[in-house]
């Protein structure tokens, strides 16, 4: 009866620490394909490198959000939650909270993605930053890559806080099921 559930939450509770773990790269390599941006300074600057500076906040935020992510992941392990056949209150509340921090993290993930992937695609002369990345030697990209990343990310953490509330939910049905056959009720399903 808990067998296909058991399987489950051992698989989703690493999993969800080794996508905490893919937010802290990527939050490490958010401001790869700016630097360019960041050495036109040099040059008196390119219209638009001020997206340089304008992300600096926002990449520090995603270093920090994906420590508290890969903390709040090892929450499940704590409470016991990865192999616990039965949850209880702190499992219950453990399972919100790991819920709450991957959809919020999604959510600012996918608010600044979009805003600084328009500015940038907006805001910056892609003709005066390539011809200075050419004229000094350093790297040109008009790529989003990042920006489109940081959104895949972020659908990938809102499944995951929706396997957390399945998991969570299947596990109740069966332990009522249990219940249930200990008092010698039927059950259906």
């Amino acid at each position: 009866m808990f067998k296909p559930q058991m399987k489950f939450q051992k698989i989703l509770f690493p999993v969800l620490i080794a996508l905490s773990g893919v937010v802290f790269v990527y939050s490490l390599g958010i401001m790869t394909d700016m630097y360019g941006l960041y050495q036109t300074q040099a040059l008196g600057g390119v219209t638009g490198s001020q997206i340089f500076y304008d992300m600096q906040g926002y990449n520090h935020n995603m270093v920090l959000i994906s420590i508290a992510l890969i903390v709040i992941g090892c929450l499940p392990f704590v409470f016991a939650s990865n192999t616990r056949r039965k949850y209880y209150q702190g499992n219950t509340v453990a399972t919100y909270v790991q819920a709450a921090a991957l959809v919020g993290t999604a959510a600012y993930l996918i608010i600044n993605c979009l805003k600084f992937r328009s500015q940038f695609l907006n805001t910056v002369d892609f003709e005066m930053y390539k011809m200075m990345a050419e004229t000094m030697n350093f790297i040109y990209s008009e790529s989003t890559f990042f920006f489109d990343a940081g959104i895949i990310i972020a659908l990938l953490l809102i499944a995951g806080a929706c396997a957390l509330v399945y998991n969570l939910t299947w596990k109740n049905k069966l332990v009522k099921q249990e219940d249930a056959i200990l008092k010698g009720e039927t059950i259906n399903g």
